[in-house]
C-alpha cells in the first residue's frame, strides 16, 4: 500500500544544490517542501511564499519574521497573509485566534459581486475555507458546511479553473467536518475526493497532508488498522521531507490507532521540537 511521492531526490540531496529565489514556489507549493536553507525573497509574493515553506517545516518563528518583512502590494496578497497566519494557529489548536485572521482575510477582499481575478477567487476560497475550519473547531458544524458552500461558489467560473489549492482544502476540511459528525463513510469519500485533487498537484506537502487526512478517515470509519497503516506511512515520508507538523500530527495518530514503535519520537517530543521553532510565540 506504499505511495510513491512524487520526489526524485532525498531532502539532503536537494540541500545541495543551489537554490534561487524563484525556487521558493517549489519549496511552498510544489516538490522540495523540505529544503532548508532557503534563499531569501526579493518581493512580497516571494516573501509569501517563503513564509508558508518555512512554517511547513515547522519554522514557526522564522515564518512569522518573514510574514511581516514586505508589505503586500494587493488586498488580495494581504488577505492571503491573514489566512497564512490563521492557518498557522489553528495547526496549533488556537481556532478562536485564527477566527480573527480570517475574519481580517475576509474584509480585505469583500465577497459581494463576482471575483474580479484569480488572486481574488484564491483568496476569497481562503478566506471562507479557514472561516469554516474556525467553525468546525468550536463546534458550529452548520455554519461551517454553509461556509464550505460559498467557498465552493466563489470558485465557479473561469478565474476559479485549475486552482487546485483552494479546492483541496475544501475537500479536506469537508472530510474533516464529517469525522467530528460520526460520518465514516462521507469522511473517506471527501478524503477520496482531495487525494485525486493532490494526484493532479505537484506539492509533496499537500499530498503527504492528503494522506494523513484519509488515514484520520479511515480511522472514524472504524478501519483502523489501514489508518494505522497510513498514519506510520505518513510520519515516516514527513520526518524524510522536513515536515515537522505533519509528523506529529500522524505520530499521533499512529499512537492513536495502534501500538507506536518505540524507536520513534513521541508526539509530546515533536511538539516540543514545535515549540523550540517558535509554534509558542505566534499570536
Amino acid at each position: 500500500m506504499a505511495r510513491p511521492y512524487p520526489c526524485v531526490v532525498s531532502p539532503e540531496q536537494i540541500s545541495r544544490f543551489t537554490a534561487t529565489p524563484s525556487d521558493l514556489l517549489d519549496v511552498a507549493f510544489g516538490p522540495d517542501p523540505g529544503r532548508f536553507p532557503l534563499p531569501a525573497a526579493t518581493d512580497p509574493y516571494e516573501s509569501w511564499h517563503r513564509s508558508v515553506a518555512l512554517a511547513g517545516q515547522g519554522r514557526y518563528g522564522a515564518a512569522d519574521v518573514e510574514l511581516r518583512r514586505y508589505t503586500p502590494r494587493s488586498l488580495e496578497l494581504e488577505s492571503l497573509h491573514a489566512s497564512t497566519r490563521a492557518s498557522w494557529l489553528r495547526q496549533l489548536g488556537r481556532h478562536e485566534r485564527a477566527r480573527r485572521f480570517d475574519g481580517r482575510a475576509v474584509f480585505l477582499v469583500g465577497l459581494v459581486g463576482p471575483p474580479r481575478s484569480r488572486d481574488s477567487v484564491e483568496a476569497r476560497s481562503d478566506a471562507l475555507i479557514g472561516l469554516a475550519a474556525d467553525a468546525l473547531g468550536t463546534g458550529r458544524f452548520g455554519l461551517a458546511q454553509t461556509l464550505l458552500a460559498r467557498s465552493d461558489g466563489h470558485r465557479q467560473g473561469p478565474n476559479g479553473e485549475g486552482l487546485w489549492r483552494p479546492a483541496l482544502r475544501a475537500a479536506w476540511v469537508s472530510a474533516e467536518l464529517a469525522m467530528v459528525r460520526g460520518d465514516g463513510s462521507t469522511a473517506v469519500r471527501h478524503a477520496e475526493s482531495a487525494r485525486a485533487l493532490a494526484n493532479d498537484a505537484d506539492s509533496l506537502r499537500h499530498s503527504i497532508k492528503t494522506d494523513l487526512v484519509l488515514a484520520a478517515a479511515l480511522s472514524c470509519a472504524g478501519q483502523t488498522s489501514r489508518a494505522h497503516d497510513f498514519a506510520v506511512q505518513v510520519a515516516s515520508a514527513a520526518a524524510m521531507h522536513g515536515l515537522l507538523p505533519l509528523r506529529w500530527a500522524a505520530t499521533m495518530l499512529c499512537e492513536g490507532t495502534g501500538i507506536a514503535d518505540a524507536a520513534t519520537a513521541t508526539s509530546a517530543d515533536l511538539a516540543s521540537a514545535i515549540d523550540r521553532r517558535g509554534g509558542s510565540s505566534i499570536h
